[in-house]
């Protein structure tokens, strides 16, 4: 006999944990082998200053790692176990708190943005949406050389609201892109590690446009550049 859709689906679900927790439990590996090897180190070997300063600074990059990656799995946790109240927010002010919290990273590789966006209001929980466009910009800011530009561009439509996340980076290869969504994806492992990454901030985009009924594309040519586009049913 045939099998119900609701098995089917109950089976693809329990797949999904499993590769999800394989995955996770990778990506503790590495950061806590370095940690545990470069302290073992430390504690074992007489070693110069060079050495000594750079064992340091391994244990520490590994350790924000871990605290990024701990990070990005609360808020997925989190976002899936809440209740979430809607309400009217305005696009100007969520871009505006996003990029004020991302500026640091910009300012130190002198990055410059340029907005323009419609004034309009849309309906949303208001730490998912910020939550939604520092991702979208700090992947815009790792993806870029010192001294690169980002535009944010909103246009409101007669039933919807159009953002667009623009910068001129290294891209992404066609090969990745249907993928970066997944958890612990990431298209370029080496930077991404080096700049803290954890694999888990597209997945996290990803649910939050999901859970707002909105829609997502990313466009991208390596060596050109990413646009990130995403249209949101209008409200006001």
């Amino acid at each position: 006999p045939t099998r119900r859709s609701s098995d089917l689906e109950k089976e693809l679900e329990a797949k999904q944990k499993e590769d999800f927790t394989a995955a996770f439990a990778h990506e503790l590996k590495t950061p806590l082998t370095s940690i545990i090897g470069y302290a073992d180190m430390l504690n074992s070997y007489e070693l110069t200053e060079q050495e000594r300063g750079e064992a340091t600074y391994y244990i520490f990059s590994q350790g924000k790692r871990l605290e990024s990656l701990s990070f990005r799995l609360l808020d997925l946790i989190v976002m899936e176990k809440q209740e979430h109240e809607f309400r009217l927010l305005s696009v100007t002010d969520l871009m505006n708190q996003a990029l004020a919290l991302t500026n640091p990273g910009r300012k130190e590789k002198k990055i410059t943005v340029e907005t323009k966006l419609d004034p309009a209001r849309i309906s949303g929980e208001q730490d998912l949406l910020i939550s939604l466009f520092v991702n979208v910009l700090d992947n815009a800011r790792k993806a870029l050389p010192e001294c690169g530009q980002i535009w944010t561009k909103g246009r409101k439509y007669s039933h919807s609201y159009l953002i667009c996340i623009e910068d001129n980076g290294c891209g992404i290869r066609p090969e990745d892109i249907n993928r970066i969504t997944e958890a612990f994806y990431m298209a370029d492992k080496s930077r991404s590690r080096k700049e803290g990454g954890a694999g888990l901030g597209m997945t996290l985009c990803s649910r939050i446009v999901k859970l707002h009924h909105a829609r997502w594309k990313i466009f991208s040519k390596s060596g050109e550049g990413t646009v990130v586009a995403i249209c949101f049913p209008y409200v006001d």
